[in-house]
């Protein structure tokens, strides 16, 4: 496995089809994998209990046509892009043809989104549940998420609720050695169940898909995209001159 190392994270260079072979042959078990956007390398140079959390995972696959373009621009470039939201939408697809076998499980997600995804994908044993705001800090809630990743003895466990809670949940799976490879995927159930919608491709080719979400949910992501986004920019110019 070779790497890049720039933000302070060590990317490592897939290809979407590969990686999603390589987890569905069980090949990252208890392995914590994360998809760093602009957003996650922002927190990271400002936040030291979230970098402390963040980098404590094991495989950092890049998300971002943002974070790949600057890179690129400060001459440490990142040469692969998996977005979550395809990497998730990769593997449910496989897993419904291919790989029936493989068992997964969720922890987050409404009800609603997990029967919608059940029903897209005829898969009918997905083990779940979703915690309740502030679970992070609640041992028996979080005990509540192992226990049921340990019952459901899952190959994959996705994780959606949100960093760095859904790692706070990985790291405490990893610790106590629960079967299948944790993968933190956000928002992405939201997007397979058609709760969200993902940009058309040209957007996205065009390094906008964050405008096209950010006019989907303005509330939710204005301060994130225009206000917290943007420190990025000393962020690049300080790993340009490292």
């Amino acid at each position: 496995m070779s790497f890049t190392n720039v933000f302070d994270v060590a990317f490592s260079k897939f290809e979407i089809h590969s990686f999603t072979s390589e987890i569905l042959k069980n090949k990252f078990n208890k392995k914590i994998i994360v998809t760093p956007n602009v957003d996650h390398i922002v927190r990271l140079n400002k936040d030291a209990n979230f970098r402390d959390i963040y980098l404590a995972a094991d495989i950092f696959v890049n998300d971002s046509r943002i974070l790949k373009f600057l890179s690129k621009l400060i001459r440490k470039p990142i040469n692969s892009l998996i977005p979550g939201s395809d990497l998730t939408a990769f593997l449910f697809d496989k897993i419904a043809t291919e790989y029936k076998g493989v068992k997964v499980a969720v922890i987050g997600g409404e009800e609603s989104v997990i029967t919608k995804i059940k029903a897209k994908y005829q898969i009918h044993n997905i083990p779940h549940y979703n915690p309740p705001m502030g679970f992070h800090t609640d041992e028996a809630e979080l005990q509540k998420c192992i226990d049921l990743c340990k019952s459901a003895d899952a190959d994959i466990i996705f994780l959606a609720v949100g960093s760095p809670k859904q790692e706070i949940v990985a790291a405490r799976l990893r610790n106590e050695n629960v079967n299948g490879c944790y993968l933190c995927i956000g928002a992405s159930l939201l997007f397979l169940a058609g709760e969200e919608k993902r940009a058309p491709l040209f957007i996205q080719k065009i390094h906008c898909e964050w405008l096209f979400r950010l006019l989907q949910s303005p509330r939710r992501l204005a301060k994130r995209y225009l206000v917290d986004g943007l420190r990025i920019i000393p962020i690049c110019i300080k790993e340009y001159f490292r």
